[in-house]
Formats: C-alpha cells, structure tokens, sequence
C-alpha cells in the first residue's frame, strides 16, 4: 500500500468517525434539551391548574345599624408597630439621647489586644500597674478614680491574653487603655526617679 492510499483512507477514517460523533452528540444534546422543556411545561401546567381554583371570599359583614363601629385602641396600634420594627421619625431626637445617657452608664471593659485602638476617635493610653496594686500614668502619676476609668474589675485579667498586659476601653470617655504590669512596687519607683518639681 501506498503512502498516498494510507493518507486518503486515514483522512476517510477521520471525517467518518467526525461525522458520527457529531451525530451523536447532537442526538444526546437534543434529547437531554427535550427533557428540560418537557419539565418545565409540567411545572407550568401545575401552576396553571393551581390558579384555576375559585377563590371564595367571605361576605363583607355589614355594621349594625345605630352602634358606631368600635375601633382598635391608639396604643395598640403604637404597641404593634414598634413590635413590627417601625421608626417614628419625630421621637429619633430623643431615642439618640436615650443612647447617649446608656453610652454614658457603660462601665470599662476588658478587650482583646487586636481590638487595642481599633476606633480612630478614641485615644490610646498606656498605664502601669505595680505590685503594690498601684495603677500610674506614663508620667507615674497615680490614677485617681481607678473604677471609672478602668474598672477595678479588669485589673483582675492579667493572663487572659498575656501575661503582662491587659487592655480596656473605656467608651464614656472614647478612650482605649494598655495596663502593663510592672513587678516592682510604686514607692521604689518614686524613690529612683531623681528631685522633681513640684507644680
């Protein structure tokens, strides 16, 4: 056999075997298509038949005659849509206020170091907190209302999140606070800083 006859019968072989996959996969493509159509006529006929049914509406009661139709109370209706999740835009004014005073009852609680200064408007202080349970500035001055600017609370979380550190945002004042704990006690602190002047 010739080279010439083996590339004419191979060409052949080629287009024959095109030929009949194309065929079939257009068969198999058609039939899976018919199928998606036939089950979405059947859905539609289903919806069809179901608004076929006669819907029946009860008769409209008619008021009795010389008795005024007694209405629902004001308040119920107040106490259904606030229930539903309504605003009353004319008591908003008042509902901030409202927020503001429980902001203000908010008392400082502990936080996670990735929470440290996560708000852009609250300020980052740091503050030491030595082993004669005194709690001081950056400058060691000693805070004086430990309970309203930290909480006597938090400074009970030392280990939580780490061993030496605890940080508590306080929102009242918009203020976030890293308490680093200091193993040395407050007076032997004082006593090596050198003479300062007083103010």
């Amino acid at each position: 056999m010739s080279k010439a006859t083996g590339f004419v019968m191979f060409v052949l072989g080629a287009a024959v075997g095109s030929v009949v996959t194309w065929q079939y996969t257009r068969k198999k493509y058609e039939q899976i298509a018919q199928e998606e159509i036939d089950s979405v006529k059947e859905i539609f006929s289903r919806r069809e038949s179901a608004t076929d049914v006669e819907i029946i509406s009860p008769e409209p009661q008619t008021a009795k005659i010389g008795k005024p139709e007694e209405k629902p109370d004001i308040t119920e209706y107040a106490a259904r849509l606030e229930r539903d999740g309504y605003t009353n835009y004319s008591n908003v004014g008042a509902e901030q206020k409202k927020e503001e005073q429980e902001t203000m009852e908010i008392k400082p609680y502990v936080i996670s170091p990735e929470e440290f200064g996560e708000f852009e408007d609250y300020e980052r202080i740091s503050l030491s907190y030595y082993a004669d349970q005194v709690l001081a500035d950056e400058d060691d001055e000693k805070v004086d209302d430990v309970d309203n600017v930290v909480g006597l609370e938090s400074l009970t979380h030392f280990g939580e999140f780490e061993d030496d550190s605890v940080f508590v945002r306080n929102d009242r004042l918009k203020c976030d606070y890293e308490i680093l704990l200091d193993q040395r006690t407050y007076s032997d602190v004082m006593k090596q800083r050198p003479h300062q002047m007083e103010v």
